[in-house]
């Protein structure tokens, strides 16, 4: 029933946009022939056509390039879905799940401007009935209310468990989408590190369908957290395929950069690339990067050092000064509150305790830990009235989540 309601939805299709004949042949499975059909009808009037995706996301990303869709390409490539257009509906995109649910149905969702949109279709003969609505009501042949109609019989509202989790792809798609891997490398060229929580919840290895974009999802987000590449030990990069390969291959990079110090192999790459936009933001992330790196550099003793004896200074980065204002702010809200008791001519002392303490962390949870531990056993505090979870609780809130 469902394979012949998809095979009339396709002869529907291709008839609404005048196509002579019959429609060729397709491929073997529901997605594939669904694909070859957009690919065959994109040249026919009002017909819909397979989304153009930048060729490699990551240039852009890593140099901060916002004046095109690098991250939505890049989440919807890792999130292994099929997006098309229709002409006339500007800034809303279909993407079509290339991996069946459980019913073996392909859902189909929409994006309106990055955003959820609300015409989502169960399966792809649901979604070949709306546009072949779509088509008809475009030349004129369906009224808005003959569309109206139509659209409420062959759309669906998609919030079954499937959809509260990693199983669907558009799940996927949108928590990709959220990681600040986009800000993740402006930061890092600033010295900095957005504030990323790990989830706590473990790798997917079970080689259903839909492994490989799961484990991506896990791997970015874990990676953001902790700053470190973690691939399962059941889990080899040649087992992946070629996108997800490229996300992993990215993330090496991008993680000798944060702890060798290296100048990322994208960054020098999209600086002698072709486009002259991205070459020019590549060579001034290049700039902040050397910059914050010089000024953050202590120079070794020598026999007229003050400090052959002592610790140096602390050598601030941007990303401490920052970690500094807040903990000041934290500190002096507890004073005022009584929760702490401190020597005011103690409190520099203390921060840079606690900034030292917390700067090289693996991750927000680490962090905070590791700035209670400090402040709970520092000698320079007098007294401390709150457990280590309230406190961590405070420095989570004023750190910024």
């Amino acid at each position: 029933m469902a394979e012949q309601a998809f095979l009339k939805g396709i002869q529907a299709y291709w008839d609404a946009l005048d196509q002579p004949g019959e429609p060729p042949e397709l491929g073997e499975s529901k997605i594939d022939a669904f694909v070859d059909l957009l690919h065959v009808t994109s040249s026919a009037e009002h017909g819909f056509s397979l989304l153009d995706l930048l060729d490699s996301s990551y240039g852009g990303i890593a140099v901060g390039d916002d004046s095109r869709p690098w991250r939505l390409h890049w989440a919807i490539k890792v999130g292994e879905v099929e997006p098309f257009v229709a002409p006339g509906l500007e800034g809303l995109i279909f993407l079509a799940d290339t991996i069946a649910d459980p019913e073996g149905r392909h859902r189909v969702y929409t994006l309106k401007d990055g955003m959820r949109g609300d015409l989502e279709f169960a399966d792809l003969a649901g979604a070949l009935r709306w546009m072949t609505a779509q088509v008809r009501h475009t030349k004129g042949e369906h009224d808005d209310q003959e569309l109206q109609a139509i659209q409420s019989e062959a759309s669906a509202l998609l919030d079954d468990e499937w959809e509260k989790g990693p199983t669907s792809a558009l799940y996927i798609v949108e928590e990709l989408l959220d990681t600040p891997l986009f800000e993740a490398w402006d930061a890092i060229s600033r010295g900095q590190w957005p504030l990323v929580e790990s989830d706590g919840s473990d790798p997917a290895v079970e080689r259903e369908d839909g492994w490989q974009r799961r484990l991506s999802l896990w791997l970015t987000r874990r990676f953001l957290a902790t700053r470190a590449l973690e691939l399962p030990d059941e889990i080899g990069v040649s087992d992946m395929d070629a996108v997800h390969r490229s996300l992993v291959d990215h993330l090496i990079d991008f993680e000798q950069a944060i702890h060798a110090g290296d100048m990322p192999k994208i960054i020098e790459d999209t600086a002698a690339s072709e486009d002259p936009k991205l070459a020019a933001m590549a060579r001034a992330w290049m700039e902040r990067h050397d910059g914050w790196r010089t000024a953050a550099s202590v120079p070794g003793p020598d026999e007229d050092d003050p400090y052959v004896d002592e610790p140096p200074p602390f050598q601030h980065t941007p990303f401490t000064r920052k970690l500094l204002s807040a903990l000041s702010v934290s500190l002096d809200r507890m004073i005022e509150k009584g929760d702490l008791e401190l020597d005011p001519d103690r409190k520099d002392a203390l921060l840079i305790e606690l900034v030292t303490a917390g700067s090289d962390a693996r991750s927000v949870k680490h962090m905070l830990k590791k700035i209670t531990s400090a402040l709970v056993d520092s000698e320079h505090v007098e007294e401390i009235y709150p457990s280590d979870d309230k406190l961590q609780d405070w420095f989570k809130e004023d750190l910024g989540g």
